[in-house]
């Protein structure tokens, strides 16, 4: 058996050439009809060229004019502009909610002062280091020898309450043992009753009491060794029916970290 081969053209080449032989074709028309009319058709087409380059350079004029494409870089300027304006009004802020925390101290040690005047003369003192960063219930104060301050001189906050006293003494700055320290232990009164307060630290204490005192919390406690002056308020009472006695948790209304200045004054009993 024979088998007859015959080509034929793909359908896709014939119809590529046919369309390159028809563009051909139109080019030619065109450049012969240019060359009959003397340069016509090239002139109209350079005016149109011109005529849509003039448009485009008055649009690309008008974009740059309106700051379409500079405008993202314009608000990011802007807005570190901003943003270092506001680090700026948040420092200030800071700072001056600081100095009015401070000057409100400071006003209200002054009241202490006025409102005392028997208690001997006294020295207003920075609070120079954390409380809380000490673990034996002492902290520095910016004012030693030099100011008059000597050791067993009493450490007051500005509502009146002793929270330590002077331990040891340098020439612009002393120590202050806390009244509350870890162990520590002070006679007191409260209620009209002796208890032995116990110091736990970070301005608390502890007492045992017998169950019938009527002790109640926010009831002062006092010191008679420190001249009755105030140590602390009751926080909480605690008791069981089994228990003969009752745990009374003190503490100061002041909270020790936030101190900036103390008054110091010599023990007066």
């Amino acid at each position: 058996m024979k088998r007859t081969f015959t080509y034929r053209p793909a359908t896709g080449a014939s119809t590529g050439r046919r369309r390159l032989l028809a563009t051909t074709a139109l080019v030619v028309l065109v450049f012969v009809i240019d060359l009959a009319s003397g340069g016509s058709i090239r002139h109209q087409l350079r005016g149109v060229a011109s005529i849509a380059s003039q448009w485009t350079s008055r649009v690309g004029s008008s974009i740059k004019g309106a700051g379409i494409f500079s405008s993202r870089a314009a608000l990011e300027a802007q807005n570190r502009s901003l943003t270092e304006e506001l680090s700026q009004f948040e420092e200030r802020a800071a700072g001056y909610d600081a100095l009015k925390a401070e000057n409100a101290q400071l006003r209200a040690l002054l009241n202490l002062v006025q409102s005392t005047p028997g208690q001997g003369a006294g020295v207003t003192a920075p609070v120079v280091s954390s409380v809380r960063s000490s673990p034996y219930g002492t902290f520095l104060i910016g004012a030693g020898s030099a100011e008059a301050i000597a050791r067993g001189s009493l450490v007051q906050t500005s509502g009146g309450f002793v929270v330590g006293s002077i331990s040891d003494v340098g020439a612009h700055t002393a120590l202050v043992s806390e009244v509350f320290a870890p162990g520590a232990s002070i006679e007191a009164e409260v209620a009209g009753s002796s208890i032995l307060a116990t110091g736990s630290g970070a301005g608390n204490a502890r007492a045992e009491v017998p169950r019938g005192i009527p002790i109640s919390p926010g009831d002062t406690v006092v010191a008679s060794q420190l001249g009755q002056r105030p140590i602390g308020i009751v926080g909480k009472v605690a008791s069981s029916t089994g228990s003969a006695v009752q745990t009374v948790y003190i503490r100061l209304p002041v909270n020790l970290n936030s101190l900036q200045y103390v008054y110091i004054v010599p023990i007066r009993n």
